[in-house]
């Protein structure tokens, strides 16, 4: 594909607080923060209808929430608001902050409406000044289309309708000769249905589809008339530094019907298969629409009748079930009806692995600089503990995680995974896939979670057996449903799939992720209890897709006898035994 460079003007619309004092009183329990919003704009905003009279994409919308989710402060306009002028003064504590254009949410579509959001976390600490500055950028989708001016030559009329796959957003329409403008739609695959009547009054029409849409993705669809013999294409430029995508789509002058087989979402044991009719004669009958597939090297094909198939419209799908891991398959439309019969272009998909856990068992085991016990095979990086700061520091006796001959529910060990009070701290024990970082004195550490893992499970399922203790180290952490003193400590099993390796300190809890908000979290399965097992108990925990199309770079398992750990707080008498790890490799549960 040709790469079409080009700058898209940039207008930055800057509401900067600014302090009218640059001392700051120092007061035990309160702290300050400054905040300053950017909001990077293309484009033009206007009252339209399909959104409120008087809407203005820039005026911006606040929200301040403390860590337990409540709403501490809020304005619909931003740059005029004299609460959030000068210093804020806020308790001490970490605060989620959000923005975006007031009055407005951005699930529908309309023709110049833009929505802007961004968001950030601030910890504020008693007598400090903390800043925060927030980038609000386009939320939602650009789409533009154009007729070339050998379209406008070879057709009386045509007509662009753009939809979106989310129920209830309202078409837009594009007229030949007549719509000016552009218009904007929430992040969701859009369906592009053309209408054309030709020289000789026939009239068709041809679908195309754009799957892969982003935030702030602009979609420049050209039209064209196809050359002699073709049936219509699509191809595809893409400005990388604006995110500007110019489709050029080939219509033909004559009738005919023409079929398009998808890219496939294609897993461990099934496939979602999608295609469009995307040209049809009058007399078009969808039931003459079938699916085939076979095992690429196969030579018969499959044939997936037509009454399995789910449509809406000219757009087909099916999810192709017992497929096996790691194998390739060709899939392709199928269209047979009278003496017509058509057949689309052949895709190609291979299904993932079904990976398993490494040390699952942890059977292998080595001792580090003679002091810190790793559950690994020497030379291998792929489980760490916090043995590297307890026992690194310390000495060998204070290793929170080892092997264990106490419990095993097979093989020869198990993880133990204690808490325990190290000289003058809490430790909770933990296991993890990562790294342990770097100590920061004996305030905690930066770690490194996440190892390489690109397939795509299910569930987890453990076999663990835990004692917790009555809660009596550290400080009841504030906002994040800490239990009391003296009650019952509680452990933890977090499993996430991520785009990439998740860098926190946890002297620092806004690095941090939102487990279920934070883009780079893929998927996400969590378990927690406080109650003691008088034997080995198998847990079962479902991994919650949030994105089904990305494939993860990296997984991270974290296990920890004391929830509450990285506050430095829990029972040092919490013990946990961890054994035989396994992933499931069926359907997903998808939020």
């Amino acid at each position: 594909m040709k790469k079409i460079y080009s700058m898209l003007a940039l207008l930055c619309a800057t509401f900067m607080v600014v302090s009218c004092n640059n001392e700051i009183e120092e007061t035990e329990d309160v702290g300050y923060l400054k905040l300053a919003i950017e909001t990077y704009t293309s484009t033009n905003t206007r009252a339209v209808s399909g959104v409120p009279d008087g809407y203005n994409a820039k005026t911006m919308h606040v929200e301040l929430r403390n860590a337990a989710g409540a709403i501490v402060m809020q304005t619909d306009d931003f740059a005029n608001s004299s609460d959030f002028q000068g210093n804020i003064v806020l308790s001490p504590g970490t605060y989620a902050i959000e923005a975006h254009s007031a009055n407005w949410d951005g699930s529908d579509s309309g023709f110049g409406a833009p929505y802007y959001a961004g968001m950030t976390t601030v910890t504020v600490k008693a007598k400090e000044l903390a800043t925060a500055n927030i980038t609000c950028t386009q939320a939602n989708v650009k789409v533009t289309v154009n007729y070339d001016a050998s379209f406008v030559q070879n057709f009386k009329a045509a007509q662009t309708v753009v939809t979106s796959d989310i129920d209830d957003v309202a078409p837009r329409a594009f007229r030949m000769n007549s719509t000016v403008g552009s218009a904007y739609f929430p992040v969701a695959p859009l369906n592009l249905l053309v209408s054309v009547t030709n020289m000789k009054n026939e009239s068709f029409v041809q679908n195309n589809r754009i799957v892969d849409v982003k935030a702030r993705d602009h979609y420049i669809i050209t039209y064209k008339v196809a050359e002699a013999g073709n049936l219509g294409g699509v191809t595809v430029s893409i400005d990388d530094a604006t995110q500007t995508y110019t489709y050029t789509v080939a219509v033909p002058r004559k009738s005919s019907t023409a079929l398009q087989a998808n890219n496939v979402n294609a897993w461990s044991r099934f496939a979602n298969l999608t295609g469009s009719v995307t040209a049809k004669t009058t007399d078009f009958d969808a039931t003459g629409v079938t699916f085939q597939w076979k095992q690429q090297n196969a030579t018969e094909w499959t044939t997936v009748e037509n009454s399995a198939l789910t449509n809406s419209g000219d757009n087909f799908s099916y999810k192709l079930t017992g497929l096996i891991p790691q194998t390739t398959y060709s899939f392709r439309m199928s269209y047979v009806k009278g003496d017509i019969s058509v057949n689309s272009n052949e895709v190609t998909f291979t299904t993932d692995s079904e990976t398993e856990i490494y040390n699952s068992s942890f059977e292998n085991w080595y001792m580090k600089d003679s002091k810190v016990w790793m559950p690994n095979e020497e030379g291998t990086t792929y489980w760490d503990s916090s043995n590297s700061g307890s026992a690194g520091l310390m000495g060998a006796q204070y290793n929170v995680t080892l092997r264990s001959t106490d419990y095993v529910h097979s093989g020869s060990y198990s993880a133990k995974i204690q808490s325990m009070y190290v000289i003058v701290k809490f430790a909770a024990g933990s296991i993890f896939t990562g790294q342990f970082g770097s100590l920061k004195g004996t305030n905690g550490a930066s770690l490194n979670w996440g190892v390489p893992f690109t397939s795509r499970p299910s569930a987890l399922k453990a076999f663990m057996r835990y004692t917790p203790g009555d809660i009596n180290r550290g400080n009841k952490p504030s906002g994040v449903g800490a239990p009391d003193k003296g009650e019952k400590d509680y452990c933890s099993i977090r499993v996430a799939l991520m785009t990439e390796q998740l860098d926190v300190d946890n002297t620092d809890m806004s690095t941090f992720p939102d487990w279920e908000n934070d883009p780079r979290i893929l998927a996400y399965g969590y378990y927690e209890q406080n109650t003691a097992d008088s034997d080995w108990k198998e847990v079962n925990i479902p991994i919650t897709y949030y994105n089904t199309t990305t494939k993860p770079t990296h997984l991270l398992i974290a296990v920890a006898s004391s929830k509450f750990g990285d506050y430095f707080y829990g029972s040092d008498s919490s013990v946990m035994y961890l054994d035989d790890l396994e992933f499931e490799y069926n359907e997903p549960t998808i939020r």
